[in-house]
C-alpha cells in the first residue's frame, strides 16, 4: 500500500493506493481517497484494470504480445529509439515529464499534470519516470507510474507522446511503435527488479468511446488479464464529511 498526503482547496486529502484491507481512519487528512483498494467500501466505484503477470519469464511475456505489437517493438529498435526508465526520479526528471505532458495535455484537451501529487509520490518513493527518444534530440514518449515497492506492483498514471510534426503519418507510426517499445522496455525491467505486476490502468467494457475502446485495445496487445478493483473517498473527521458532501452535490 502506498499513501501519499495533498492538498485541495486548503482540505487535506490521502491518497491511499492499492489497500488490501480496511485501513484505520488517517489522523493526517480530513479525507482519504481509496485507488484500487481491493475490498469494495460504501460509496466505492468498481474500477477495471488490466495487469500483466510479471512472474513469468521475458520470453514468455513477449510471446503474449500481439504479433503486430512484436513487430512494432523490434522495428523500433531496428530505427534507433532508445527508451529509459528511472525509479528514483530527482526534480529534474519531474518537470521535464510535466512540460512534456502539458504540451500533450493541450493537444488533447485534457487537465495539465498534476504536479503536486506526482511530487509527493516522489518524495515518498513511490513515481517512476520513464521515456523513450527516436535516438537523436526528440523525445517521443513518457510515462509515470505509482510503484509500491513492498507488493511488487506498478501502475501507469500518466502516458504521454506527440512530436513536432505529428500531422505527418510516419512521425504518429514511429511514435506509436516507440511508445510500445517503452512499455516493453518497463516491463523487462521491473521484471528483472522482481515486481510481480505491471498495472496498465483503466480499461473499458464496450466500445461506446471510440478513444477509449481505442486505448483498452492497445493495452490488450501486451496481453495480460483485467480485473475489478474500486476506488473512493472516505471522510475521516467532520470536515471530511462535509467536503464530501459537497463533492457528491458536484459544488
Amino acid at each position: 500500500m502506498v499513501t501519499i498526503l495533498r492538498s485541495k482547496f486548503g482540505i487535506p486529502i490521502s491518497d491511499i493506493f492499492f489497500a488490501a484491507a480496511d485501513t484505520p481512519p488517517d489522523p493526517h487528512s480530513a479525507l482519504s481517497l481509496f485507488v484500487q483498494a481491493r475490498n469494495p467500501q460504501p460509496g466505492f466505484v468498481p474500477f477495471r484494470t488490466h495487469i500483466i503477470d510479471l512472474s513469468q519469464s521475458p520470453g514468455l511475456l513477449f510471446e503474449r504480445i500481439s504479433s503486430n505489437g512484436r513487430y512494432r517493438i523490434r522495428r523500433a529498435e531496428r530505427e534507433g529509439c532508445i527508451p529509459s526508465l528511472t525509479t528514483t526520479p530527482s526534480e529534474v526528471d519531474l518537470e521535464r515529464f510535466c512540460r512534456f505532458f502539458d504540451g500533450f495535455s493541450r493537444q488533447k484537451s485534457l487537465p495539465r499534470a498534476n504536479r503536486a501529487k506526482l511530487r509527493a509520490l516522489k518524495d515518498a518513493g513511490a513515481l517512476i519516470i520513464s521515456s523513450v527518444t527516436d535516438g537523436k534530440d526528440s523525445t517521443l514518449a513518457m510515462h509515470a507510474y505509482v510503484r509500491d515497492p513492498l507488493i511488487r506492483r506498478a501502475r501507469l498514471l500518466y502516458s504521454a507522446s506527440h512530436f513536432r510534426g505529428s500531422d505527418d503519418s510516419g512521425a504518429r507510426n514511429l511514435i506509436g511503435r516507440a511508445n510500445r517499445l517503452l512499455h516493453w522496455h518497463e516491463i523487462e525491467l521491473l521484471h528483472g527488479q522482481r515486481y510481480l505486476q505491471y498495472d496498465l490502468g483503466g480499461v473499458t467494457s464496450g466500445d461506446e468511446d471510440p478513444a477509449k475502446a481505442a486505448i483498452a485495445r492497445f493495452k490488450r496487445e501486451f496481453g495480460g488479464s483485467e480485473v475489478t478493483e474500486f476506488n473512493g473517498y472516505r471522510p475521516n473527521s467532520m470536515v471530511g464529511k462535509a467536503a464530501l458532501a459537497l463533492m457528491r452535490r458536484g459544488a
